[in-house]
């Protein structure tokens, strides 16, 4: 009786324990929660900036989810033109604990790059390791967000690219 009195109390304290550890939250996981506003299926209208200033008007597709128990923000990017896709990123955004700051991490086909990001009130802001490329993203007051991608020209900041999107009902294929 008293064997299976242990035993039984083993079980229940080591279940309570994992579901203590199950409930406790990682700095990493809290901070990636602070994303938050960018999951979800986007899609809207998006503007390229040649060097001279001028638009060139795209539709863009963003499905944001986390992954690897919500300690990784993934976001799958394509654009379209003239019914044709120009461009795909697969993204991998995690919070770097020790660093004290963010990494977003964007492939295509020709490789990865690496930024650094801040969150700061729902803005995220990310700059590469060269400092010459700025992305920030941002909730919008009727609900949607924007990416807005800038280039260093000089002293300036000038527009590589801009989006609107708002929330699709799926993922967009």
């Amino acid at each position: 009786m008293n064997r299976l009195f242990g035993v039984i109390l083993f079980i229940i304290v080591f279940s309570a324990n994992a579901v203590i550890a199950q409930t406790e939250k990682s700095e990493e996981r809290t901070a990636i929660e602070k994303l938050d506003f960018l999951v979800g299926n986007w899609a809207g209208p998006g503007w390229s900036y040649d060097e001279s200033g001028e638009a060139s008007e795209y539709f863009d597709t963003e499905d944001v989810w986390y992954d690897a128990q919500k300690t990784l923000l993934i976001i799958q990017a394509r654009g379209f033109r003239n019914n044709s896709q120009f461009y795909g990123l697969h993204t991998v955004i995690y919070y770097d604990a020790e660093a004290g700051h963010y990494w977003y991490n964007p492939y295509t086909a020709r490789g990865a790059r690496r930024f650094k990001c801040t969150l700061d009130d729902q803005v995220f802001t990310c700059l590469n390791e060269a400092e010459d490329y700025r992305l920030t993203f941002e909730r919008l007051e009727g609900g949607e967000w924007s990416e807005v991608g800038k280039r260093l020209v000089g002293d300036k900041w000038v527009d590589n690219f801009r989006t609107v999107l708002t929330a699709a009902a799926t993922p967009v294929e």
